[in-house]
């Protein structure tokens, strides 16, 4: 029968290691290890758009999506400030301007169905920070239209109409003028 070896995981307990990626300097407890590898921006992983083979970082990841032309457009977006999107195309992705360090990536969809035109957002990365958002849309009979929700992380973007958090805005209500998102982190 095995037995646990008390001292020798009270000494990994206390061990801090690098983190195993490249250009990533923090250190960190060795029991932790796997969780910050998880979490970390310089972790690669597959992009996260269905149709795409690419690997790179989550550090690298915006400026692979934007260069790749996975949405025809891109911005930048500070929480809690409006950011208006261009409604050409199929989506958008906003990477989030920070002072400190890498800012989250969201990516903005909309689908056209048979009903009216759907609205999604998700967050996309390893991060555990969560995030709400607002939509509004400025119809052109000088009526809003807005919807809330949560950002769900996804690690995969399947341009595939989602199954919820979705705003739909009916086929009555077109044509628009304008919309525009702004996302805030959720504080605890």
């Amino acid at each position: 029968m095995a037995s646990r070896n008390r001292a020798l995981k009270r000494i990994l307990g206390l061990l801090t290691v690098p983190c195993p990626n490249a250009g990533c300097s923090e250190t960190i407890p060795y029991a932790e290890t796997s969780t910050h590898v998880k979490h970390c921006a310089y972790t690669h992983r597959p992009c996260p758009f269905s149709s795409c083979d690419f690997i790179c970082s989550f550090k690298d990841l915006y400026e692979h999506c934007v260069a790749a032309k996975h949405c025809e457009f891109s911005d930048m977006f500070e929480c809690g400030t409006q950011v208006f999107i261009p409604l050409g195309g199929k989506g958008i992705i906003l990477k989030e301007e920070t002072t400190e360090g890498e800012g989250e990536v969201v990516v903005v969809e909309w689908f056209d169905m048979p009903d009216g035109r759907i609205f999604y957002a998700c967050c996309i990365g390893p991060g555990t920070d969560k995030f709400s958002y607002q939509l509004k849309l400025s119809l052109a009979s000088g009526d809003h239209l807005s919807f809330n929700s949560n950002l769900q992380r996804v690690r995969e973007v399947s341009n595939e109409p989602p199954c919820s958090r979705y705003m739909l805005v009916p086929s009555c209500m077109l044509p628009y003028r304008k919309c525009g998102i702004c996302i805030k982190r959720e504080t605890h």
